[in-house]
């Protein structure tokens, strides 16, 4: 069970990694999170983007790119066709967001020419690495499905524990979370959680433990549950909050990265390759993080 990024990197060392098309390649923190993957064997980079910027921010930034092949496209859009066309002929084994927008890359990712989606939805998780809490936790979905219906959720959850198996977690503990531990007909996030621990008895996600509507305290907290008088075999222990809804997830990790210096690594699931994916704004180490994170998760 992989407990820190400083594990999970080692993991990807280990292992290496294939060649990763980068769509929109025009940062310098893109630019320096693939060339840390790349001379550490975890990654081999196709860097995808308008080339004359390219060799630019790597000539101000006296990154050596010299080596890595680079695919020329004017503009996002161009990039992010280039960059799945590339997967999709086999080129490369992998998509990362570079500086496209995530809902150009989704698109065309989610363009059935390209064969990249699977029988499964496609959705986001966030791994965290949090100050004061004793491994790592995931956040879904934050990042791509905005506002889940039940079968979504069921979906999501089978995916992020899929994730967590990956990383070791033999039996993950997930938390349905809401802002109360009754169900109410006016809260609909309840009703969803409800239904996913009767799944969860039923055997639908396989070995691991659902428990929910649970309020983030009660989950985080066993003193919490306690007080209020809730029995959870998982409070003050859990590996995955699965969240109401995309703002909820979005709001949460961007605060624990923020202001409470949490690291942070992120990918879209469920797809026949895997995408590395997280904000434009993030900085050269959490793009490598998260590189590092796809390598681990790719190749288990």
């Amino acid at each position: 069970m992989m407990k820190s990024f400083q594990e999970i990197q080692e993991a990807a060392y280990q292992k290496g990694g294939g060649r990763i098309a980068v769509a929109g390649a025009e940062g310098a923190a893109v630019l320096e999170a693939v060339l840390n993957a790349r001379s550490r064997g975890i990654m081999d980079p196709i860097l995808v983007g308008d080339s004359e910027k390219i060799q630019q921010i790597a000539g101000d930034h006296r990154l050596d790119i010299g080596s890595i092949r680079v695919v020329n496209a004017a503009d996002e859009t161009i990039a992010a066709g280039k960059a799945v066309q590339l997967v999709h002929e086999g080129e490369a084994d992998g998509l990362m967001k570079g500086k496209v927008s995530t809902p150009m890359l989704l698109k065309t990712v989610l363009d059935k020419k390209y064969n990249l989606r699977s029988d499964r939805l496609l959705s986001h998780i966030a791994l965290l690495e949090i100050s004061g809490y004793h491994k790592l936790l995931l956040v879904t979905d934050g990042g791509m499905v905005i506002r889940p219906d039940l079968n979504q959720k069921s979906a999501i959850l089978s995916n992020g524990l899929d994730v967590l198996r990956k990383l070791g977690v033999s039996r993950p503990k997930a938390a349905v979370l809401a802002a109360i531990e009754k169900v109410n007909p006016d809260m609909p996030e309840t009703q969803h959680a409800e239904a996913l621990v009767e799944a969860a008895r039923k055997g639908r996600f396989g070995d691991a433990v659902v428990e929910g509507p649970l309020a983030v305290d009660v989950a985080l907290s066993r003193s919490a549950a306690e007080i209020k008088g809730i029995e959870s075999r998982i409070s003050g222990n859990p590996d995955l909050f699965l969240m109401p809804d995309i703002a909820c997830g979005n709001i949460f990790a961007k605060g624990l990265v923020y202001m409470a210096g949490a690291k942070i690594g992120g990918l879209i699931v469920g797809a026949r390759k895997p995408i590395i994916l997280l904000s434009r704004a993030d900085d050269a180490e959490t793009k490598f993080r998260s590189i590092a994170l796809g390598s681990v998760v790719a190749a288990a």
